[in-house]
């Protein structure tokens, strides 16, 4: 491992920090990529900070839909044999035309980062890209807001929304990772490379930041949608809003790395999830653990949400990469919400 350099694209996003820190605990050298050192610039010193010992190299990308975006990198770093691309856009509220803000990022980047392997660096024996549960799900019939208990994912699903369809930003952005997961597998089929592929699929991704002074007042997107419940006016009715399937950003950052080290996972499409989420189980959990808010936040119907999340959100069989895995043991939702808010009303308050 100490002379294993993995390359991790788009490395100041909340999944890809976690990521690197993951990396380095396990004694890689990590080259990573962001959009301008300013971006970075806190990340590396408090990397080096927790890992002395550790070696962590940022290189800027300003854009990573512009063409060969990665060569320079790629041609500067030949040490590298692994490669993580998590670099896509996963904001909302872009001043942009949809296309421009998510879909060309999105999918030019991720060719972008396939073309310059193949040009630059023929050393490299894994690439492993971020897609997501939404490239996967027909997210209409799996999160509606309606009954989905008759609704099942896997791995081999693909979302059928066409860009044709897509008329706000959330559609944009799952449209995006379809069309950047179905060009990466075109490629690997068109190109046959040496390397084995993999892409990591994760559902909403909760938990903290990895540092905690880096925690800002406006949360990531995937955490912004668990303080969503937090401005809900005060109800006693069931809070149906947000049913989802999780995973802790903890573990998620794991499967990219078990994606290279489990020789079982090196071609697969990783999806996993720990369990079932609904608005009201958020509101449970933070009226459970942290009393301070209490009059601040809603309630809802406490007692509503087993019967909720079992018709609303919608089954998941992920088996198959679990037992690839050799198995594994999830951090509980409890826990993931726990630690993300004690992290964040550290610094910041809920009005």
């Amino acid at each position: 491992m100490a002379n294993t350099t993995v390359l991790v694209t788009g490395g100041t996003g909340f999944i890809a920090t976690h990521v690197i820190d993951k990396l380095l605990a396990k004694k890689y050298n990590v080259i990573s990529t962001a959009r301008s050192e300013a971006k970075y610039s806190p990340l590396l010193k408090n990397f080096k900070a927790k890992y002395p010992e550790g070696t962590l190299i940022y290189e800027v990308v300003p854009e990573i839909s512009a063409d060969n975006a990665f060569d320079e990198v790629l041609k500067k770093h030949p040490e590298i044999t692994i490669v993580l691309h998590t670099a896509s856009p996963a904001s909302f509220g872009y001043d942009l035309p949809l296309e421009d803000a998510y879909l060309k990022p999105a999918v030019n980047g991720t060719l972008s980062i396939l073309e310059g392997i193949k040009k630059y660096s023929p050393q490299v024996t894994n690439v492993v890209i971020t897609s997501s549960i939404v490239a996967m799900a027909d997210t209409k019939a799996s999160f509606s807001g309606q009954d989905c208990s008759h609704v099942t994912l896997t791995t081999d699903m693909w979302n059928p929304l066409t860009w044709e369809e897509v008329k706000d930003p959330m559609e944009a952005y799952a449209a995006s990772k379809k069309y950047a997961e179905k060009a990466a597998r075109k490629f690997y089929e068109d190109e046959k490379p040496s390397y084995k592929f993999a892409t990591v699929n994760p559902p909403l991704v909760v938990g903290p930041q990895v540092f905690d002074d880096l925690v800002t007042k406006q949360m990531n997107s995937s955490n912004e949608m668990v303080n969503m419940v937090t401005k809900l006016p005060p109800s006693t009715e069931p809070q149906t809003s947000f049913p989802a399937i999780t995973v802790d950003v903890r573990d998620i950052a794991e499967f990219h790395v078990l994606a290279f080290e489990k020789e079982k996972l090196a071609d697969e499409r990783i999806a996993v999830a720990s369990s079932a989420c609904i608005g009201q189980r958020f509101l449970n959990i933070l009226n459970d653990n942290f009393p301070e808010l209490d009059g601040k936040i809603c309630k809802g119907d406490y007692a509503s949400v087993d019967k909720l999340e079992d018709k609303m959100c919608p089954r998941y069989d992920y088996r198959n990469i679990i037992e690839k895995a050799g198995g594994y043991d999830f951090i509980p939702l409890e826990t993931s919400v726990i630690d993300l808010f004690k992290q964040y009303l550290a610094k910041y308050s809920i009005p």
